[in-house]
């Protein structure tokens, strides 16, 4: 990326001892929980989140307690395109790939080597503590604001206006993070990540983030969206 980073990012990438690793990959493991709506009772899912950082992303779903599987779910956003499936039920749609675009920033913002050579993000100062990032590869930019607390200087939160799912409007989508540290892989991560809807009474997906792999291998999930992917063009119907 060209020109200078707004304070509260470049304040963030000097308190970082290694602000650009040289992986391109990761993936995102820990324990989580979720419930529908924001509401209601909590239930224990294993997600894992695998990254061609800022390029491509696979998350692994399962929900279920012990050997019982409920449900079984496989998102993500592969060559500029974005699918969710939940079970036998698959969306996909220009909303779909909005959402799932800023699903995988969320993340990869996290991670400086993401975007620091990129042209197409843009990164725009709000105030000492506040900056907007703006993703402009896709044909519809698409922007985010990034909250970083004023005493560590770390993200905060992560918000923006998303895609609920195909047909629907937008609601304020927010990503918080604390507790910052040391993956148990050495990576500089947030300890928790709290998913919330702005239009829902709670937060609806809850994580504690123990490891980062970076540079993992994630070809074989990539491959998994891109048949996918292919299985739907050669059977829209599907």
């Amino acid at each position: 990326m060209s020109g200078e980073l707004p304070a509260p990012v470049q304040r963030w990438l000097d308190r970082l001892e290694a602000p650009a690793e040289s992986f391109t990959t990761a993936v995102i493991e820990g324990n989580a929980r979720f419930r529908r709506d924001g509401k209601g009772w909590w239930l224990p899912i294993e997600a894992v989140m695998w990254h061609q950082l800022g390029r491509n992303h696979v998350v692994d779903l399962r929900v279920g307690l012990g050997p019982l599987t409920f449900i079984r779910g496989l998102d993500g956003y592969v060559d500029d395109i974005g699918f969710s499936r939940i079970s036998h039920t698959l969306d996909m749609g220009r909303e779909v790939d909005q959402a799932s675009l800023l699903f995988m920033w969320s993340e990869a913002i996290l991670f400086p080597s993401a975007w620091l050579e990129r042209e197409d993000i843009e990164w725009t100062s709000l105030d000492d503590d506040l900056a907007s990032v703006t993703f402009t590869a896709t044909k519809a930019p698409v922007a985010a604001q990034i909250a970083f607390d004023p005493q560590t200087g770390m993200p905060s939160r992560f918000s923006a206006d998303r895609f609920k799912g195909p047909g629907s409007a937008r609601a304020e989508w927010i990503v918080d993070y604390s507790e910052w540290g040391t993956t148990e892989d050495g990576v500089t991560m947030p300890g928790n990540a709290v998913v919330s809807w702005g239009d829902e009474p709670g937060p609806w997906f809850k994580m504690r983030i123990l490891r980062a792999n970076p540079g993992a291998d994630v070809s074989a999930a990539m491959d998994r969206g891109r048949r996918l992917l292919a299985e739907v063009a050669a059977d829209p119907t599907r």
